[in-house]
């Protein structure tokens, strides 16, 4: 640690702004009595700051607090997107925390080893939002040990490297011993109740524990097509922030005690603060952006109402527990952004606007791999007007390992389809699109699976909706270009489906085929159910083609392609159910659900 004499104090300061405020303020310099170190002068100016910045926060707008959503030890969180902006932060206080960062830069020069110093500089350099001097100040830190390369990640995940912020935690925890590894790592603030009881199976040093953080991070990130894990990143960069304020002067209520720490590990931290009004809610302490404390204990500590505002739009960081023990079977729902309970939120920097996008989806056999064909259109979303849109799908193999399969469609591709090929079986599909300059993503993402009768020879593909374009597609290949772009097909266009058969005899035969446009029944609920499950959940037929035809010769893959004329149909739901019978087998059933819509 260095050590200043009193003489050279005045020296130093004059390298800033601050050489003035604190000559004047006695009571200060007489606790900085020579000799000092770097380190005692740059947690007293810390401590300046914050006192600075907590008398003269603004004030928080009337009408905040919702009612308590979620009880967090004495606190309580709620979260709601209409809240009204909390007020700009005084200039005041900017000045006076670039003088803070002035001295901090100067002493950092005399001291470079020191941590905490490089941590603060990293911390009030990002408050602002001037990430490239926070990852200055990161690199400038050389004090041994793991929590240098985790300023590292922390300054790389708020510069948006988020594969630079990966490598960097990922050496930082490499310097740790086994039990602080173990709870910078520590997941289970983040995952549900019966997500939990599987993990906590596994202990400290157990390999598995491991493999199971890895496979929830994986799965976990907000967009498979991007470089890196932030969602990871993002949680270790909360664990960083942590170290940081702990033990520092701040605004929270209760000086960062267990149950803030957990709210700032859960949600994030603040990005901005201010102060509670005149006559705050007996026994409520607003502790994040739509979160208070609770009145559990009368709140109070001392230390006066503070509001801290996270940022927003922010989304749950894990699906749900169904999601990670079968991938395959998940469906939209599972990956819903909002969907209760969210037990952790986080707000991508480039996901402001997050929306679902309109796609068509259906798989191929290709010998031992599946060959996925996507077409999409993130025309509909007004957001990605007039900016250049990046598609990508994504399909993964869910098995221990799991691996990606990416294409991708960059700029000017609001339209398009795609392919992707990956291991036949259970799969992961993930549909992005991303505006990068509008920071707006859209994106659906369901499992996979094929169903196969054990006992029949012949099976079929997925049916996959194309515009007719004046010949037959003899492959998937041949007709995705021509894919429909969502499920909403024109009444007054015809109708192209596409199928394959698998595993008929090269040599020829015969194959009766029915297909078949029915109207599902509109209520959704038990009367559904119960009809569908004797046979009843459609209405009559009002198009059907029924033709006989012989399976290709030459190949056990026979594809087919039919036109239907929908003309007469009403706008509504259908669903479009192919049936096929080979040489006496069981009759075999595809279908694809469609909303017909009229001009």
């Amino acid at each position: 640690m260095r050590r200043i004499a009193g003489l050279l104090l005045p020296m130093i300061w004059a390298l800033t702004p601050l050489s003035a405020q604190i000559m004047r303020d006695s009571a200060r310099t007489r606790r900085l009595a020579s000799p000092v170190s770097v380190i005692e002068i740059a947690r007293a100016e810390q401590k300046f700051f914050e006192d600075f910045r907590r008398t003269r926060l603004p004030v928080l707008p009337p009408g905040l607090f919702h009612g308590c959503k979620e009880e967090i030890g004495r606190l309580c969180y709620w979260y709601d997107e209409l809240t009204p902006p909390y007020p700009r932060e005084p200039p005041v206080i900017g000045r006076q925390r670039l003088r803070m960062l002035s001295l901090f830069d100067s002493l950092g020069k005399i001291d470079p080893e020191d941590a905490w110093l490089a941590s603060q500089r990293v911390r009030y350099y990002s408050e602002i939002e001037r990430y490239d001097d926070a990852l200055r100040a990161a690199r400038g830190c050389s004090e041994h040990g793991p929590y240098c390369d985790q300023l590292v990640g922390f300054a790389f995940h708020m510069l948006g490297r988020f594969a630079s912020a990966d490598s960097a935690f990922a050496v930082a925890i490499d310097k740790m011993d086994q039990a602080s590894g173990c709870q910078f790592r520590d997941i289970s603030l983040l995952i549900d109740a019966d997500t939990r009881k599987e993990y906590r199976v596994f202990r400290c040093g157990d390999p598995r524990r491991v493999v199971f953080e890895d496979r929830l991070w994986f799965l976990s990130r907000t967009l498979y097509s991007r470089a890196g894990n932030d969602s990871r990143t993002e949680y270790y960069s909360r664990e960083t922030m942590v170290q940081m304020v702990e033990g520092t002067e701040n605004l929270y209520q209760f000086g960062f005690d267990g149950d803030e720490q957990e709210i700032l590990l859960r949600y994030g931290w603040s990005r901005a603060w201010a102060a509670g009004a005149a006559r705050p809610v007996a026994g409520f302490t607003f502790s994040a952006n739509v979160s208070g404390a609770s009145a559990a204990n009368g709140g109070g500590g001392g230390r006066g109402n503070a509001g801290g505002i996270e940022p927003m739009p922010a989304y749950r960081i894990m699906p749900s527990a169904s999601v990670f023990d079968n991938p395959a079977m998940s469906d939209t729902t599972s990956w819903g952004i909002q969907y209760p309970p969210v037990r952790a939120r986080y707000a991508p920097v480039y996901a402001r606007t997050f929306k679902s996008i309109e796609h068509q989806e259906a798989t191929f056999r290709r010998g031992d791999s599946a060959l996925v064909v996507m077409a999409y259109d993130a025309r509909p979303i007004r957001e990605f007007n007039n900016t250049p849109v990046n598609a990508a799908l994504v399909v993964m193999s869910v098995d221990a390992e799991p691996h990606e399969f990416v294409a991708r469609a960059n700029g000017s591709a609001s339209i398009g389809a795609l392919t992707v090929k990956a291991p036949w079986g259970p799969l992961l599909m993930s549909v992005e699109a991303a505006a990068p300059e509008k920071h707006i993503v859209a994106r659906s993402r369901y499992g996979l699976s094929h169903f196969v009768m054990p006992d029949a020879r012949v099976t079929l593909s997925d049916l996959l909706m194309f515009k007719p374009y004046g010949s037959a597609p003899e492959s998937a290949e041949e007709a995705a270009p021509h894919s429909l772009t969502s499920d909403r097909v024109r009444a007054d266009e015809k109708l192209g489906v596409y199928w394959e058969a698998y595993g008929t005899d090269p040599i020829g035969e015969k194959m009766s085929i029915t297909l078949t446009v029915v109207r599902e029944l509109g209520d959704d609920g038990f009367l559904r159910r119960m009809t569908k499950s004797i046979g009843l959940g459609r209405s009559s037929t009002p198009v059907s083609v029924s033709v006989q035809d012989l399976s290709a010769r030459g190949s056990n893959r026979t594809p087919r392609a039919l036109e239907l004329n929908i003309g007469t149909l009403s706008k509504g739901s259908y669903v479009v159910e192919l049936e096929v019978e080979v040489a006496g087998q069981v009759v075999l059933r595809a279908d694809h659900h469609i909303e017909v819509v009229r001009p």
